[in-house]
């Protein structure tokens, strides 16, 4: 039997690691990207390792089953230039019930984690301003990923193991045909005929095909959407500065080259791919104050880099993996848990397709989930955005809405 062919489509965190993995089984693989690998939303994820509060606990154990994964995979590709199994610290000066149920809630399900007063908070990340009457808590066997050094890993691994690796114009999906042998075309004009077809573009997924409206993801480009978030990178540190990813009520930070990553709720909440560069600006300079109240080491800081990033958010939630329900050859692969999740995906993928029976703990997370839903099988029903609205899919798409329940502020 000749070799199955795969094309996978989109070269950030998800895509590498699905097209290593799978040409590590002795697949044909291409993997297309439009831009260089991982220059995309995984480039400035704040590419948090963990499974904190992920419910309900089938998606927790996903998620820790792919920290597990990542620990694995690190002392074979190099994994000092990109693993970074630190800790994590989250401090509450205010209403603590939550972080003492969510700790409890985690111990229960064999998780890591423990309450810890301010003094030993201070001892675990000595960088951190700890207010005398803050509740904390630490959770050992959480960390960061580096994802620049690592896509270029996965990348130059896969194609070692013969993959092509297209990008720019010859990486740009422009159609996409299922069938029994489905087809992908490129800007370039190039026809790639496969046996599957991974598309692993993030927020990009339902607009490659009329058939991926089924992977239902909040709408990105309208005013006020949930998707994009503020990216906030600053920096220089003067040691010792924060060696552990740090959560408060109002900032989430951690050491990335030349200085920190800054993220914010509020200031996620507050942004959108409409907002002025004046407003970004502002929003930067106060994370920046927030970060300075927050650790040691920034008293020469500056605002070296700022970016509205989008994040593929699926409707409910939850990840979307899987065979497209009517869309023979089509597979997909979206998350917001990208970061935490790629290695162990990209494992049960291609087990996925090798055998055609999908693993069990990718079950409750496929496509055909959300079939019963009238925007997908009443289109007529969904809906329209409007007018003058910029749209990159057709209207089934979801609206959409701040009142959603909004996940972390940062791509996981």
């Amino acid at each position: 039997m000749p070799p199955r062919r795969c094309v996978v489509i989109g070269a950030g965190v998800i895509g590498a690691s699905v097209a290593a993995a799978l040409a590590a089984s002795n697949m044909r693989v291409t993997l297309l990207d439009q831009d260089q690998p991982g220059r995309a939303t995984s480039r400035w994820s704040f590419a948090w390792l963990n499974s904190n509060d992920k419910a309900p606990r089938p998606y927790h154990d996903l998620n820790h089953a792919g920290m597990k994964a990542w620990a694995e995979l690190a002392p074979d590709l190099d994994g000092d230039a990109w693993y970074r199994p630190v800790g994590h610290v989250e401090l509450a000066t205010k209403d603590t019930a939550e972080l003492e149920a969510r700790v409890k809630r985690l111990t229960g399900w064999g998780y890591p984690a423990r309450l810890v007063d301010a003094a030993e908070a201070a001892v675990l990340e000595p960088a951190l301003r700890v207010p005398p009457d803050a509740a904390a808590a630490f959770f050992p066997g959480e960390g960061y990923l580096l994802t620049e050094p690592l896509i270029a890993r996965l990348v130059a691994q896969a194609e070692s193991l013969g993959a092509d690796i297209r990008t720019g114009e010859p990486g740009r999906a422009t159609g996409l045909e299922p069938g029994a042998a489905p087809r992908v075309r490129t800007a370039a004009g190039a026809v790639l005929e496969a046996d599957d077809v991974v598309c692993c573009a993030g927020r990009w997924t339902p607009a490659l095909a009329p058939a991926l409206v089924t992977v239902p993801l909040i709408a990105w480009d309208t005013r006020g959407s949930a998707a994009p978030g503020l990216v906030v990178r600053v920096g220089p540190v003067t040691p010792p500065g924060p060696a552990m990813v740090v959560h408060t009520r109002e900032i989430s930070l951690r050491p990335h080259p030349g200085g920190l990553h800054l993220e914010a709720p509020d200031a996620a909440d507050a942004v959108d791919l409409h907002t002025p560069e004046a407003e970004l600006n502002r929003w930067a300079a106060e994370l920046l104050r927030r970060a300075r109240r927050t650790v040691r080491g920034l008293d020469d800081a500056r605002v070296a880099e700022l970016k509205v990033c989008v994040r593929p958010l699926p409707a409910d939630g939850q990840s979307i993996v899987g065979r497209l329900p009517g869309a023979p050859g089509i597979y997909a692969a979206v998350t917001h848990s990208g970061v935490t999740l790629a290695a162990h995906l990209s494992r049960l993928i291609t087990t996925d397709l090798t055998t055609g029976t999908p693993p069990a703990p990718l079950t409750p997370y496929t496509p055909a989930r959300f079939l019963p839903h009238p925007a997908i099988l009443y289109p007529e029903r969904a809906e329209v955005p409007r007018p003058g609205t910029r749209t990159t899919s057709p209207p089934t798409r979801y609206a959409p809405a701040r009142s959603r329940p909004r996940p972390g502020p940062y791509p996981r």
